[in-house]
This record gives C-alpha cells, structure tokens and sequence, in this order.
C-alpha cells in the first residue's frame, strides 16, 4: 500500500450491525414475518436465544408492544404511506415499518437514530434495495410528525446516539 494511502474498511460479513440488539430486532423480524402465515398470529421466541438477558428483555418488550399496538400502527403506515395500502407492500417490509414506528411511539430509551439506522440495516438485509428510501421518508416523517421532540432532538445533536444497555 502506498503512503498515505487510505485502506477501505471491509464490511462485515455478516453485516455492520451484528449488536445483541440487532440480533434482538432480528429475532422480532422473523417472528412477525411467521406470524403472517400462521394462524394466530406471531409465534412465541425461541427460548433457546442466545442473546444476553438486557437484548431478550428488548426483544420481548418490542414484540410485546407491537401486539399490543398494532391497530394503531398500522393505522399510521397507512397514513403515512402515500399511495400504498398495506396489503400491497412486502411482509418484510410491513413489519420493519412495525417495528420502527413501534420504537419511535412507544419506545422512549431508544434514539430516533438507533431506529431508523437498525430499521434502514434490516431493510438492508432483508428486502429490496428500494424499500430502504421508502422506509426511511416514512419513519423521518412519523418521527417528525408523532414524536417531533425524539425525532428533532436526536437530528439536532448530530451524533449516534447508543442503545440504552447496549455496550458495544
């Protein structure tokens, strides 16, 4: 390598996001997403997870919160998302969406920007490469439309900002 040369960070294999708490979201994801086939609804999580306790009592607390809301949040994707019913978008899709307006509603110890950047990886992860412009203008619009002091306050301060118990 030349001098001065900058060296380009390689990108995780597995991704850039590979927290206790992504592997949570994760988890949820996938719980949702059977949830869409079966009857009655998601299936409970595994309790052979490997995540540490604080990233389970996550997980649980947000798959919890999305059933619990779920009416109500799926009353704002759809008036959020011009020109889109939630029947016509991608289960995946659908349940980032879930889950991001989830944490963004009722989910106060968790930044804005944790949100959309782990809402942005899913996508990322698990769609197509247009979902992620989609989801993003819908969650920065639910943020700065329903939750303007969470969403504007962590736009303002410019830094990411870490998931509460998260030490990584």
């Amino acid at each position: 390598m030349k001098p001065g040369a900058v060296r380009k960070k390689k990108k995780d294999p597995e991704g850039r996001f590979q927290s206790p708490f992504h592997k949570a979201r994760i988890e949820v994801l996938q719980s949702l997403f059977a949830g869409e086939y079966l009857p009655g609804g998601p299936p409970p999580f595994t309790l052979t997870s490997t995540l540490p306790s604080q990233a389970r009592l996550f997980r649980d607390r947000l798959g919890g919160a999305i059933r619990e809301h779920r009416k109500e949040i799926d009353t704002v994707i759809s008036r959020f998302s011009v020109d889109w019913t939630l029947d016509r978008m991608s289960r995946v899709d659908r349940n980032i969406l879930r889950m991001g307006i989830c944490e963004i509603l009722f989910e106060p110890e968790v930044p804005f920007r944790v949100t959309v950047d782990e809402s942005l990886e899913l996508a990322h992860q698990f769609s197509e490469p247009e979902a992620v412009r989609f989801i993003n203008g819908i969650l920065h619009r639910v943020g700065t439309e329903l939750n303007p002091e969470k969403a504007l306050g962590s736009l303002e301060d410019g830094r990411p900002q870490p998931e509460s118990g998260d030490k990584s």
